[in-house]
């Protein structure tokens, strides 16, 4: 609302600095009337219009974002707070961890944003795809066929039983989508992660990262 206004206030001043010089009693008019006319304008329902228009294009206009995860439906939304007002941006559906592990859960943050990432598997990752007869690298680049991150990867600070290697990342197989099925990360198509990390990249540059929180449930 206060960038909006100072919007308006700039362009009233550019607007009756371009006017040619008149008399005082009409200038004294025209200021008058230029003060009703902002009077009259709401400026709350104004940034609501113009988050409604393009509330993706305009995502920069909220003062913080939060992603919510609900693993028993599969599904994601990400929303934006302005104003003590929480509105709903844009939904997906995600895979999330199988029912059989102990999945990441609660309140927490985004620690890095990145697109078409690496891949750093663990020891232990290294280790279970030798038994399905997979050789990992340990570095898996960009585009790689076993690279499980896809286009794009959001860390999170989540932690279980003290690890905190958890994200949203792509995927390489988009069936999957829906299902709980991953070891308690969250899974997307990968047209959809790299909207969503192109969103938070743009927030993040804007406002903050830590004004981004992640609730999985």
């Amino acid at each position: 609302m206060k960038i909006l206004f100072s919007f308006l206030v700039i362009q009233v001043l550019l607007f009756a600095s371009s006017v040619k010089s008149q008399t005082l009693d009409n200038d004294f008019t025209f200021g008058k009337d230029l003060l009703e006319d902002i009077k009259k304008i709401d400026f709350p329902k104004n940034m609501d219009n113009i988050l409604k228009n393009d509330p993706i294009r305009n995502i920069t206009l909220y003062e913080q974002l939060i992603i919510e995860v609900d693993s028993s439906k599969n599904y994601m939304v990400l929303k934006g707070k302005l104003d003590n007002k929480i509105k709903s941006i844009q939904s997906y559906k995600v895979s999330t961890g199988r029912k059989d592990i102990k999945k990441p859960t609660g309140e927490g943050n985004v620690t890095s944003i990145t697109l078409n990432p690496f891949w750093y598997p663990t020891d232990e990752t290294i280790e279970a795809f030798k038994k399905r007869g997979i050789e990992l690298p340990k570095i898996v680049p960009p585009g790689h066929r076993y690279n499980y991150m896809g286009t794009a990867k959001i860390n999170l600070t989540h932690i279980v039983d003290g690890k905190n290697t958890f994200r949203i990342h792509g995927t390489i197989d988009e069936t999957t989508i829906g299902r709980n099925e991953s070891s308690g990360c969250i899974r997307m198509k990968n047209e959809e992660v790299t909207q969503l990390a192109t969103l938070l990249n743009k927030f993040s540059d804007s406002k903050s990262i830590e004004n981004i929180k992640v609730f999985l449930k």
